[in-house]
């Protein structure tokens, strides 16, 4: 049965300070209370004159200081105050006077669900406050205030959301300093189990304060911290919440904590989660760049600028690290990969293709600073020293499944409208990054049996790049980068023109497919590479030594010089 009725329609009768107190502040933190009384003031006003005489904070101050029998009698008083399981946990509001006309836009006065009651917060905090002030307290009485707490958060749908997300902090506090005294009575996967059960408008009410209180669990390094690190459960809030703008600062700056964590709080149980999180944090901040440009666009561009550029630049400013936090992920994945154990294609599918995937959608970000960003941290992840191995042909899908897709959807007339300057430039930058990684790789590449496909594919792609309509920077680019790599094939072997020889008949097809598909558009690039008469030489063998696999190859003979830089950052700038 309700603790307390507030009925408006008949006189309140006198009944004790205490009872006062509790329904003077009921009814004010109902939804939409109507005007009060004159007669509800004067209550009001000696409720007040009340509580400053009696000097509750010396009573608080003199309660936590009683010695620990006194403090688990008290505790034990005020667990009695609190709703069994058998009985609503937060008793209703009864309204029995004549229901209020409706809002004139149509809103029906009066709450709906549970109601806020003060008396039960108060009763919470308090508890804790007890329980928590220091070890012996929290011997004598910590179980029994965690097991109430506990009882209330599980059945989230009986109490107020302001209630549920106080009782939540409160848990997560019981929960760490459980772990402070290697107490189990809390379990990590448990609290944050029942907090991941929450409905997705409770959830989004107490965020705060749920953000607050992990935070605090996981402030320290220790066994709490890894626990919580690697529960799935966790990693379902996080990512149910992390868009909210009250919180998402907040989500962003734990993400970046835990990568750069020096206790390599990154592992195999939530790698996915947080490469997934920071992926999003990029997609948000070219969210908001699109929002900007749009409003630009409408001749708009002074008002957006008065009113919405904080928010918008501090979601790109997040977008552009979340790239880069990303790219830091692969010093990672070495190590990830050997505590594993898995299989080198599953391996493949479980480390390397995440960040490549990440970082191949951010390059087509309609912001060019996160786009730029996240062309710089790819090139950066194709060239590391533990990606290509001569023990295994998984990496190789770097160009099936990330530099051939990302130039199909830079071409694509959808990505390159969302901002036509910079995807000129992102288009020659990867254009260009193809042609360099393949040069870079060719060595270990001849040992593929998916080399020529490979090559041919790449001739297709620079055709298509070519007829464009990019104009003669994007001809010039495209032909320098070609021109290195057949120099490149020519002298090493790769490339070189038919001969009788039996041994030189693969290198026959090789010739007559490339120059077939580079005539089509650029007709003058044999004659440039090759004289019109070629001597018959014999092409070395493809097999490379051990050295050379594992060694970078050379440079290759400079071309002429042009006005664009080899280095592709110049090219997106």
């Amino acid at each position: 049965t309700p603790t307390h009725v507030v009925d408006r329609a008949d006189k309140p009768a006198d009944g004790g300070f205490i009872q006062s107190f509790f329904s003077t502040i009921s009814s004010y933190t109902a939804d939409d209370p109507p005007e009060p009384s004159e007669e509800e003031l004067e209550y009001t006003l000696t409720t007040v004159d009340c509580i400053i005489n009696c000097h509750i904070e010396d009573l608080l101050a003199d309660a936590t200081q009683m010695p620990p029998r006194a403090t688990k009698d008290l505790t034990l008083a005020l667990l009695e105050q609190l709703p069994q399981d058998s009985s609503p946990l937060v008793p209703t509001v009864k309204l029995e006077r004549p229901a209020a006309p409706p809002k004139m836009n149509g809103q029906r006065q009066g709450s709906r669900g549970p109601a806020y009651d003060p008396s039960l917060l108060y009763v919470l905090e308090l508890i804790t406050v007890l329980a928590i002030r220091d070890d012996e307290n929290f011997a004598t009485v910590g179980e029994l205030v965690a097991d109430a707490i506990q009882n209330i958060v599980r059945n989230a749908v009986n109490i107020h959301s302001m209630v549920l997300a106080r009782a939540t902090f409160y848990l997560l506090l019981l929960l760490q300093k459980s772990a402070d005294q290697d107490q189990s009575f809390v379990r990590a996967p448990v609290v944050l189990h029942m907090i991941s059960s929450f409905s997705q408008p409770r959830l989004e009410r107490a965020a705060t304060l749920v953000l607050k209180g992990v935070s605090i669990c996981i402030k320290e390094s220790g066994s709490l911290r890894n626990e919580i690190l690697n529960t799935p459960d966790f990693w379902s809030i996080i990512e149910r919440v992390h868009a909210l703008p009250a919180v998402s600062a907040n989500v962003f700056n734990l993400l970046k904590a835990v990568v750069e964590d020096r206790a390599l709080a990154v592992t195999g149980d939530n790698y996915e989660f947080v490469v997934g999180l920071l992926n999003s944090f990029a997609n948000a901040g070219g969210a908001a760049a699109a929002s900007q440009q749009h409003r630009e666009s409408n001749g708009r561009r002074q008002q957006s600028q008065e009113h919405n550029p904080p928010k918008e630049s501090e979601e790109i400013q997040r977008g552009q690290e979340a790239v880069y936090l990303v790219y830091q992920l692969t010093t990672r994945v070495p190590t990830l990969i050997e505590q594993s154990h898995l299989e080198r294609n599953e391996a493949w599918i479980t480390y390397w293709s995440p960040i490549f995937s990440c970082l191949r959608m951010q390059c087509e970000n309609p912001h060019r600073a996160i786009r730029r960003r996240a062309f710089s941290c790819l090139q950066g992840a194709l060239q590391s020293a533990e990606l290509a191995s001569t023990d295994h042909q998984e990496w190789t899908a770097i160009f099936a499944e990330v530099l051939f897709p990302l130039i199909e959807r830079l071409l694509k007339p959808e990505v390159y409208q969302a901002d036509p300057a910079g995807m000129s430039e992102t288009r020659v930058a990867v254009a260009k990054l193809l042609c360099k990684i393949f040069l870079h790789y060719l060595v270990t590449l001849a040992e593929w049996d998916g080399m020529l496909e490979t090559w041919y594919k790449i001739l297709e792609l620079m055709e298509r790049l070519m007829g464009s309509g990019q104009g003669h920077g994007m001809e010039e680019e495209i032909s320098e980068s070609l021109k290195n790599i057949l120099y490149f094939m020519k002298s090493d072997g790769y490339l070189v023109p038919p001969s009788s020889s039996a041994e030189a008949k693969d290198t026959s097809n090789m010739w007559h497919e490339t120059w077939k598909r580079v005539d089509r558009f650029l007709p003058g690039m044999r004659k440039e590479i090759f004289s019109e008469s070629p001597p018959q030489s014999k092409a070395r063998p493809r097999q490379s030594t051990e050295k050379e696999a594992e060694t970078p190859p050379p440079p290759p003979p400079p071309p002429p010089p042009t006005s664009a830089a080899e280095d592709p950052q110049h090219a997106s700038a």
